[in-house]
């Protein structure tokens, strides 16, 4: 068997065979009688109007041939196709080297004789045969050959006929999609209850989510008043007000709640859309329901939340009005009261006298600086945040004077230098550079002067303060708990603190749209670094 060449023009005529259309199309009388002219012209069993595709022959039309479509590569046509001014007539396919081995002519259906008259577009391309076989070889007269090549102008006459309304139907449909598109969003939406309803409040069509809301078939509802469904007085007074704006021409919308036989009571939004034709005539209206019951129960429980972190807010702000003033009288008394005693009668007491006073002296001061660090944690979520540019220097010049009976009694120092500037809250990122130089300072290893380092670099979008120590450092098990409140790795007697700096650090950060982390090992001293975003989204802008 031999397979026919590909047509030089095999591009254009391919998309001028898929520019008709026709391919896979239903059967047409008019070329179901084109094969019958061929037949009885001919007087063979099979005509055909074939087609070649890319990969394969297709029949527009068959007579006496079970099989819609063969592949190209056995196709007979295929070679018809090449010579597009004549009939292809071959009298006896088995003493043709190019059929004699060819399925179609060894197998079923047997064919023995071929003639094709090719299918030729007005502008010269073929795309495919009106031909006849024979399960005999013989000859066909010059008359039959002729019809032949009338057949197939017929033919193309038609395909090309068919093709200018195909397109004016497409444009047609297009159009209508565009005129029904309320239409076509009920059909393909599933989440809202959807309905067509005519001028005269018949239903017209309902999807399946309304279906799930109200129970029974299409079959009961289509053609039905709608004030069956939703009973007389709703439709009356509620539905039909609205349903006359529509079909008026107004788009309308309104909130409405509805008894659902299968879903229950429920809230829903209601739209209300009118459908024209391409005249422009008010055909109907499309209802659309959206179901907001569990919207308004969220709406619902968000505003008790709302009240109790109102609620919240007052008591926090009765809380810290607690710590201010009714708390810190007490204790100031006390540390008044018991520098006095110090300062004019310790030398009147005896040693163990002496002695308690020391621990009550120490125990006010520690709940002095209890309630500053606590003062300092509650106040941050009423904070404001405003955020500047910030030249760490001169902070850490300020910090040093603040922390210079520390830096005295631990003769200890401060290195920062010049550093970029950061965008930051200054007051606030002057409390974590203090809670953290402060405790670079205290956590001193013995007979080692403490040094702490502060050091800026910009990475990845940015700002990272380092603040490095010395000290004593923080074994690897209890690097995230230190963050937590009231969260102490030593006690009192070692080393002072309220345990609630390095929480009040974590929460400054947090406000600033960043975070605070650590490294560190034990006897080799600690790095924090506040990571602070170089330039802040506008949300922490005050």
């Amino acid at each position: 068997m031999v397979t026919s060449p590909i047509p030089v023009n095999e591009p254009q005529r391919l998309a001028r065979l898929r520019g008709l259309g026709v391919l896979d199309t239903l059967p047409e009388k008019a070329f179901e009688d084109i094969s019958a002219l061929a037949q009885m012209i001919c007087g063979t069993p099979m005509a055909l109007i074939s087609l070649i595709d890319e990969d394969r022959q297709w029949f527009k039309s068959r007579i006496g041939i079970e099989v819609h479509e063969t592949s190209r590569e056995v196709a007979l046509c295929s070679h018809a196709i090449l010579d597009q001014d004549h009939v292809m007539v071959v009298e006896d396919l088995l003493q043709d080297p190019r059929f004699s081995s060819n399925p179609l002519v060894t197998g079923a259906p047997d064919a023995r004789f071929y003639a094709g008259a090719p299918i030729v577009t007005h502008d010269g391309l073929a795309l495919g045969t009106v031909c006849v076989l024979d399960t005999r070889a013989r000859k066909l007269d010059a008359g039959q050959i002729d019809a032949l090549q009338r057949l197939a102008s017929l033919v193309i006459n038609l395909l090309e006929h068919e093709s200018v309304r195909f397109e004016e139907a497409t444009r047609s449909q297009e159009a209508w999609h565009l005129q029904h598109q309320e239409l076509t969003a009920m059909a393909i939406a599933g989440l809202d209850l959807q309905v067509y309803i005519d001028p005269n409040y018949l239903i017209q069509h309902v999807n399946d989510t309304y279906l799930a809301y109200w129970g029974g078939t299409r079959r009961d509802i289509i053609g039905r008043h709608i004030a069956e469904r939703v009973g007389e007085d709703a439709f009356r007074t509620i539905i039909q007000p609205q349903l006359d704006r529509a079909l008026a021409g107004e788009a309308v919308s309104y909130t409405r709640k509805t008894d659902f036989p299968v879903r229950g009571t429920r809230h829903v939004e209601v739209a209300l859309l009118p459908v024209r034709n391409t005249r422009g005539d008010i055909t109907g209206a499309v209802m659309r329901a959206q179901d907001v019951q569990e919207t308004r129960a969220r709406e619902a429980q968000l505003q008790q939340t709302v009240a109790l972190l109102e609620q919240r807010t007052l008591e926090q702000e009765r809380f810290i009005h607690i710590i201010s003033h009714d708390l810190r009288e007490p204790i100031n008394t006390v540390n008044n009261f018991t520098s006095l005693l110090v300062t004019d009668h310790q030398e009147e007491l005896s040693p163990s006298a002496q002695r308690y006073l020391s621990f009550v002296q120490s125990g006010g001061q520690r709940m002095s600086y209890l309630l500053d660090d606590l003062l300092h944690f509650v106040r941050l979520d009423s904070r404001s945040v405003q955020l500047r540019p910030v030249e760490i220097g001169h902070l850490v010049q300020q910090i040093q004077t603040d922390l210079a009976p520390l830096l005295s009694r631990t003769d200890g120092r401060v290195e920062c230098g010049t550093q970029p500037m950061v965008m930051a809250d200054e007051s606030l990122l002057r409390i974590v550079l203090k809670n953290l130089v402060s405790n670079g300072l205290k956590f001193s290893r013995r007979g080692v002067p403490p040094m702490v380092r502060i050091t800026v670099e910009e990475t990845g979008g940015e700002h990272q303060i380092h603040v490095t120590d010395n000290g004593i450092g923080i074994a690897t098990e209890h690097q995230q708990d230190i963050f937590d409140m009231f969260k102490r790795l030593h006690t009192r007697k070692h080393y002072e603190g309220s345990g609630l700096g390095l929480s009040v650090c974590r929460r400054i950060a947090q406000l600033h749209g960043g975070s605070i982390s650590v490294q560190s090992a034990l006897d080799n001293g600690s790095r924090f670094t506040l990571h602070l975003p170089a330039r802040p989204a506008a949300p922490h802008l005050d």
